[in-house]
């Protein structure tokens, strides 16, 4: 780092953008000093088959790792000090890691080996059927409406199913549908992002397997079912304490839109300083918290925020909510969101899991990878105008209101 450069500048240069010889894309931050190292790889995929089939997969990768089997890849990972994560939602599949620098190449060979397992016995794929069977008891047993909910709400009616799908699901796979689940995974639009204590050999090492996967095009075209008229407020059981889920669903949402909602959710809804809450105090509801939420799918954006409420209270949260739009776009935006989403963004180069854990949670907006430099760039120029003009379209999109007991 020379006379004239920042330490903001170096870290941005550490940090880069490449497309793998496969098509996939990788973003990476390589810093020596650090001691430890993390991994993600994201496989995006569009479920046309059955509800649940995904799930399975990523369960099966788990039990295979080439001659491993369960426990010895268990035992690997142990042996490490490192276990290796892996979630299912409904438009990807995650896979992750961090660990010590001296071990990262160990461990990135280990998930590859479990990635590129092709064959399954009998006994394992009973095994996976079995734990997902008592997920979806699990899921079933308690109250998940405000997440079904949510999920129901995207006009694209391939991602309103269930991620673990149902117990008829499971009876009914056969093993082609797993197959071509797990084969569809695999395609260009896999994006791989790996931080912290990486040496060249480390990313080489990369780039020579996950790099090297055969893979399908990706294209998700966006299917957008006919809109059914629907009532602007639900009400689902019968209580005097009421869960009110409020959301709202945006279309034509273009990239900046995307950064600036979570801007919006952390300056509405996080923290004691957040606008929600001073508004409602100030009228009278003391609420201990509220929980602000926003998802994306292709240009769609569908916000929320839940809280709790007496089932007397009802109609006065009605009749302040509508004003409380209204005042929302007197918010200090960069006052309350700026020092902690974009001055302490350099944080995330200290801490090589978070910063591919936000790695991927960008993709997530987006679809696509992005580099924090990239981020911080659009962040830098967000106005509360800006913001606030954004909010206002928000609040005049289609919204709903849900009185859950």
């Amino acid at each position: 780092m020379d006379g004239k450069e920042t330490a903001k500048d170096f870290l941005s240069r550490a940090e880069k953008s490449e497309k793998l010889e496969n098509g996939a894309q990788m973003i990476s931050f390589a810093a020596p000093a650090l001691n430890t190292a993390a991994f993600s790889v994201v496989l995006p995929f569009v479920p046309e088959g059955r509800a649940g089939s995904y799930h399975c997969v990523e369960h099966l990768f788990f039990e295979r790792a080439g001659q491993k089997r369960a426990p010895e890849i268990n035992a690997e990972m142990t042996s490490r000090g490192s276990e290796i994560m892996g979630y299912t939602t409904r438009n990807y599949m995650c896979f992750n890691f961090s660990c010590r620098k001296e071990v990262f190449a160990d461990q990135l060979a280990l998930l590859y080996s479990m990635l590129t397992q092709k064959e399954y016995g009998e006994e394992e794929e009973q095994s996976v059927l079995d734990v997902i069977s008592n997920e979806i008891f699990e899921y079933e047993f308690y109250d998940n409406r405000t997440a079904d909910i949510l999920r129901e709400s995207w006009y694209d009616g391939r991602f309103t199913k269930s991620v673990l799908g149902t117990a008829e699901d499971l009876d009914s796979f056969t093993e082609e549908e797993i197959a071509e689940a797990r084969e569809s995974l695999f395609t260009d639009g896999m994006a791989v992002f790996a931080a912290g204590a990486l040496s060249e050999r480390d990313l080489q090492t990369v780039r020579g397997t996950f790099g090297k996967i055969p893979l399908r095009h990706y294209g998700y075209v966006p299917e957008y079912g006919k809109k059914q008229a629907r009532k602007k407020i639900e009400k689902r059981g019968r209580g005097r304490d009421l869960q009110v889920l409020v959301t709202y669903h945006l279309e034509g949402a273009n990239d900046g839109d995307k950064f600036a909602a979570y801007w919006l959710k952390s300056a509405l809804f996080d923290g004691m300083d957040a606008a929600f809450l001073r508004f409602f105090d100030r009228n009278g509801f003391h609420f201990y918290s509220v929980d602000g939420s926003y998802s994306v799918l292709g240009d769609e954006i569908v916000f929320s925020f839940s809280t709790y409420i007496k089932r007397k209270e009802k109609k006065r949260f009605l009749a302040l909510l509508d004003e409380f739009e209204r005042e929302a776009e007197k918010t200090p935006f960069l006052k309350l969101v700026r020092p902690f989403l974009y001055d302490n963004g350099v944080f995330l180069y200290d801490n090589p899991e978070r910063l591919c854990s936000h790695y991927t949670e960008s993709w997530a907006d987006l679809s696509r990878p992005v580099t924090l430099k990239e981020e911080r760039g659009i962040a830098s120029r967000f106005t509360d105008g800006q913001l606030a003009r954004l909010w206002r379209r928000f609040a005049g999109s289609e919204r709903k209101i849900y009185f859950l007991a």
